[in-house]
This record gives structure tokens, C-alpha cells and sequence, in this order.
């Protein structure tokens, strides 16, 4: 089977599991608007952000540099040395975070902020050891174990609160995400069956600076990115308050979920297939591999963008308590900024590649400070959803900035035909979802007609437009077997 069609293959697989992990997600924010109040719900979103900032500027690098390096070094003792090395240097930042975590409680006087470390323990072991099983081909599992944390977080906080309403503390959601995480972490142990070949006479002092040498230049973008990403979360409760960034966080996290499914469930699929064809091939052989991935990604982000935004104010009203709908332009908004920035991860593979990322730092760190200008100058004219609009300024200025420099090196190229066909496509999809809001039925009905009718004429407008006939028949071929 060639590179382009495993690719292919691997990326199909992930993205129902990825569409589910995410509809999880969704329901799980959902559930926490009806059973959380405003302020409890406001006050866990920032301590998750807080988790996912901190995730990125202390264990980000040795995440990206143990995925960069985990195929390669599995070959040589089974991870052995990598595995014991990734082991030594996260129980290290474990300890880092309970003192910070220590030092915040003691200072604000909330304890909450413990469970925050808690969290944050719980998600990274998860989320390195996760992209470990991505990189060893250990689909299966990987898919198993995120499912697990999603529902996990849904489940467990339901049951914490016993059915009720309006609860006002955010410790059960704590919980439920630190359990999930924790059991999958274990699980992922367990699969890459690292009791076997962990050992603290394994810690390698070479791999570490190899870690460093690769992973330090990207704490950087780590920083850049968080703001990139999160910055406006704490803009938003800066100037209105937890309440306020309840209805826009849990709008966000519609769009921002979805597309993360979307980015994740075809990068898991593409990455390993470019990276294998550099290791093998260079230049050449990985780029139309990115190429394809790119016209993937769009195929898929495109018609997402337009049917979230047909669809936002009746999906927020279907989806949320009363009085989130206020933020349903969250939604559109934050899907146009997260198209710009799965564009953005493809672009900057050349460098992640050539192990240039501080070009990557560079970027980002421009397109950071473009993000907090423009959201402090949007927020004062547009309101709370000001942030998100900063975003989409923000993640549009970093792929422009980002293709236009690495250019130099090589860029993901999609056809011409493809760019005019795709976005017209999605435009149609959009259109058709539209119109069916517009019915006299409830927001369910009319969500499930959208839905229908949007993927129905999006698929029928590529195959007659011919974009989309070689995955039609792909599909049908595997259909048949």
C-alpha cells in the first residue's frame, strides 16, 4: 500500500473516533451548563485553561521532542531509555506544580487550585503517552483510551453531583477530569508497557539533550501559542467577570472542539506517514504527503466552518442553559480562527521537520501580540465576543506571516482547482443548513435537518464538481470489499 494511501487510511480511521471523542466533549460541556451555576462553571473553565497554559510552557517541549524521537528510539531497547527519561522529567514537573499550586492557594486563599494541580498531573501523562501510542502505530488504543477520558468526564461529574441542578462548586468537574485523565494515563502505560523497561539506571543524559536541543526553542512557542490560544480567556474575565466567560467559553468550546477533533484526527493520521517519508526520503518524499494532508484538512474544515455558523444561534440554544445563547457568535467566530490555525500547523512542518522551530517562536510570538492588541481593541467596541474575533484576526495574521516565510524552505501546495472548488462547496453546504433554521420547528429538528441537508449537498456538490470523486470512490471500493 503506497504512503499517500496509508495515510489516507489512518487518517479515516482516527476522525469518526475523533468525531465521537469530540461529540463527547460537547455533551460534556453541555452537561456542566445545566448542572454547574454561571460562576461555578466560569471558575473551572479558567482553571482548565490555566491546566492547558501550563501543560504547553512546562511539559510542551518534552512532549513535541519525546514524539519527534519515540519511533526511532523504540527500535533501539523498546523506549526504554526514552520512556525512563520522559518518566524522570515528568514526576519532576509534577512536583513543580503541586509547589506552585501550593504557593497559589496559600496566596488567593483558595484551595481549589490544588485540584488544579491535580489536573494537570493527570492530563500530561495522558497526553504525552498518548501521542507515544500515535507514533508506534498503537491506533487501537490510543482511540480506546480517549474515548475513555471523554466520557469518563461526562460520567463521573454526573454522577458526583447526583442529578442536581445549579450546583455551586466546580470540584466534582475537577474530579471527573482528573480521574478520566489519570485512569487513561495508566492504561497508556500499561499498552506501552513501560513497567517492563522503566528503570531510573535508564535515565539518559544523552536523550536529554537531544530533548533540549529540539524541545527548548519550542517553550517559547509554547508561550506564544498559549496566548495565542488562550489569551483571550482571561481578557474576556478580566473585563466581565467568571459569569460572563462561562457563556463565552462554553460557546468557544463548540468550535474549538470540533476542530480539534478535525486537526487531530487527520494530523494522526498524516504526521507519522510525513515523518516516516522524511526519515526515507527527504524532502521529496514528504511534501506530497503534506500536500495531501493539507487538501484533507481543508476538504473536511471548510464545509465545518460554514455549517457551525449556519447553525450556531439554535445549537447554542439546544445545547446550553438558558442565557448562553447570548454567545452563539462565539461559535462562528472561533471556527474561522481555528481554520487559520490547523492551515498554520501544516505550514510549520517544513520547520518542525528541519528542526528549525525558531522560526516557528518567531511567528507565533508576532501573531501573540497581534492577538492581544486586536482583542483589547475588540472587546471595548464588540463586547465579550470581541475575543473571539480577535482570534480570528490573530490566527489569520499567523498563517499569512508563517506561509509567506517558509516559503524559502517548501510550503504545503494545494491545487488551484482544489481551492475554488472546496470553499464554494462549503459555501453551499452552509447555505442549505441555514435554510433549514429558518423552519417553524424546534431548535432539535432544525439542527438535525441542517445537519443532514448541509452534508448531503456539500457531498453531492463536490463529486459534481469532481473534487470529490476519488474519496467517493474510495469509499464505495471499501464498501464493496
Amino acid at each position: 500500500m503506497s504512503s499517500k494511501n496509508t495515510m489516507t487510511r489512518d487518517a479515516m480511521l482516527f476522525l469518526p473516533a475523533k468525531v465521537l471523542e469530540g461529540l463527547l466533549v460537547i455533551a460534556c460541556s453541555s452537561l456542566y451548563t445545566h448542572i454547574f451555576t454561571k460562576a461555578a462553571v466560569g471558575t473551572f473553565g479558567i482553571l482548565n485553561t490555566t491546566v492547558q497554559l501550563c501543560y504547553l510552557v512546562l511539559a510542551g517541549w518534552m512532549a513535541n521532542a519525546s514524539t519527534r524521537y519515540v519511533g526511532e528510539e523504540y527500535h533501539k531497547d523498546r523506549g526504554g531509555a526514552l520512556f525512563s527519561t520522559v518518566s524522570t522529567i515528568y514526576l519532576l514537573l509534577c512536583v513543580l506544580a503541586a509547589g506552585a499550586a501550593c504557593v497559589a492557594a496559600a496566596v488567593t486563599g483558595k484551595l481549589i487550585w490544588l485540584g488544579g494541580a491535580a489536573m494537570f498531573c493527570s492530563y500530561t501523562i495522558f497526553q504525552i503517552l498518548n501521542s507515544a501510542l500515535i507514533q508506534l502505530g498503537r491506533m487501537r488504543a490510543s482511540i480506546g483510551l480517549s474515548l475513555f477520558s471523554a466520557a469518563g468526564k461526562l460520567a463521573i461529574a454526573y454522577a458526583l453531583v447526583r442529578g442536581a441542578s445549579a450546583y455551586p462548586s466546580a470540584v466534582p468537574a475537577i474530579a471527573a477530569n482528573t480521574l478520566a485523565d489519570g485512569v487513561a494515563g495508566i492504561g497508556a502505560v500499561l499498552a506501552l508497557s513501560m513497567p517492563a523497561v522503566v528503570r531510573p539506571r535508564r535515565f539518559s543524559k544523552p536523550l536529554l539533550r537531544r530533548f533540549l536541543a529540539y524541545g527548548v526553542p519550542l517553550i517559547g512557542v509554547s508561550i506564544a501559542v498559549s496566548l495565542l490560544n488562550m489569551i483571550d480567556r482571561y481578557l474576556v474575565t478580566g473585563f466581565f467577570g467568571e459569569e460572563v466567560f462561562a457563556v463565552y467559553n462554553s460557546n468557544n468550546s463548540i468550535a474549538s472542539g470540533i476542530f480539534t477533533m478535525i486537526s487531530v484526527g487527520i494530523m494522526r493520521g498524516v504526521y507519522p506517514a510525513v515523518l516516516r517519508g522524511w526519515r526515507e526520503g527527504g524532502q521529496a518524499a514528504a511534501a506530497p504527503l503534506l500536500d495531501q494532508g493539507a487538501r484533507l484538512y481543508l476538504l473536511i474544515a471548510a464545509p465545518a466552518v460554514c455549517g457551525l455558523t449556519a447553525v450556531s444561534l439554535p445549537l447554542s440554544r439546544f445545547l446550553f442553559a438558558e442565557g448562553y445563547e447570548a454567545g452563539a457568535p462565539v461559535i462562528a467566530y472561533t471556527a474561522l480562527a481555528m481554520l487559520f490555525m490547523g492551515l498554520t500547523e501544516y505550514a510549520n512542518k517544513a520547520y518542525e521537520l528541519e528542526q528549525a522551530t525558531i522560526h516557528v517562536l518567531q511567528n507565533s510570538a508576532a501573531a501573540a501580540l497581534i492577538k492581544v492588541v486586536c482583542s483589547l481593541a475588540l472587546l471595548r467596541v464588540f463586547g465579550f465576543t470581541g475575543g473571539a474575533l480577535g482570534s480570528v484576526v490573530a490566527f489569520a495574521a499567523y498563517f499569512g506571516i508563517t506561509a509567506a516565510r517558509v516559503r524559502g524552505r517548501f510550503l504545503f501546495r494545494i491545487p488551484p482547482k482544489s481551492l475554488m472548488r472546496i470553499p464554494l462547496c462549503a459555501l453551499l453546504c452552509g447555505a442549505a443548513a441555514y435554510a433549514c433554521t429558518l423552519l417553524p420547528l424546534g431548535d432539535l429538528p432544525r439542527l438535525a435537518l441542517a445537519v443532514a441537508a448541509g452534508a448531503l449537498v456539500y457531498a453531492a456538490a463536490l463529486i459534481l464538481s469532481g473534487e470529490g470523486r476519488a474519496e467517493a470512490q474510495a469509499i464505495l471500493r471499501k464498501l464493496k470489499r
